[in-house]
């Protein structure tokens, strides 16, 4: 009896989650030049403001900007607002999936995954040997571990070095892996010039009044070293994608 009604309960549970929006609109943006944003603390209405596809199609299939590949070249020019509603209440993750179905039928977005042979980076101990402090149990005790991240500089308390190499990935456009083989929590504070080539996450490319080293001379100060190869990386392939006509 209770295993029906928790099976019951479970199956009213998913038909509440909503699959896709309800209505939406999607307009060609007005907005000045400048970073794109996202609002999806609604649960019922999510907006995407002044943003290329490509960085939408980031967030709906959860990947990084340089694991998306092919796609006419409007996908990192062209900005959109979408305004998305639901009647049911949606999490931040189903907002995110329910723009899947929104991208097929607006955009008439077709994507598929393959795995390819690309440009990575991997992140090793550098001759001399590491120069990091390790943070301690008695330092993290009295400063919970935390991150400070911004365009071309990383501030980090009690951080493990796969969290360096995963901030690192979006400032360098390519996978980082962390092959140092240490495996403690460290303070880490980088300042760089960022590459004005490689826009971030959202598409916005530094100011060229920037200085400072780059990354590869910045990561040296600790000891460390980024190594450029090749290897396999799951991507996302833009097989199609059109620009809206209308609402």
């Amino acid at each position: 009896m209770y295993r029906l009604l928790w099976i019951a309960a479970t199956l009213a549970l998913a038909q509440d989650v909503p699959v896709r929006f309800d209505v939406a609109t999607v307009r060609p943006s007005n907005a000045a030049p400048g970073a794109g944003m996202n609002n999806l603390r609604d649960p019922v209405q999510a907006t995407w403001t002044n943003m290329a596809l490509k960085w939408i199609v980031m967030q709906a299939y959860r990947v990084q900007p340089d694991a998306i590949v092919g796609g006419p070249a409007w996908i990192t020019s062209d900005k959109w607002d979408i305004v998305a509603k639901s009647e049911k209440p949606a999490t931040r993750a189903q907002q995110s999936e329910m723009l899947k179905p929104l991208l097929a039928e607006r955009f008439k977005l077709q994507v598929h995954k393959e795995t390819r042979q690309l440009p990575e980076y991997e992140l090793v101990v550098a001759k001399g040997g590491p120069k990091l402090h390790e943070a301690t149990e008695a330092e993290l005790a009295a400063k919970p571990a935390g991150t400070t991240v911004r365009r071309g500089f990383i501030d980090a308390h009690g951080m493990p070095l796969s969290n360096l190499a995963f901030f690192l990935r979006s400032e360098l456009g390519r996978p980082v892996i962390d092959r140092t083989g240490l495996t403690a929590n460290y303070d880490i504070k980088l300042e760089w010039l960022p590459d004005e080539s490689q826009p971030n996450s959202r598409g916005v490319v530094p100011p060229a009044d920037s200085s400072g080293p780059s990354i590869f001379s910045a990561i040296q100060e600790f000891g460390l070293k980024l190594e450029a190869i090749r290897g396999p990386v799951e991507v996302l392939v833009i097989d199609h994608a059109e620009k809206p006509s209308g609402n």
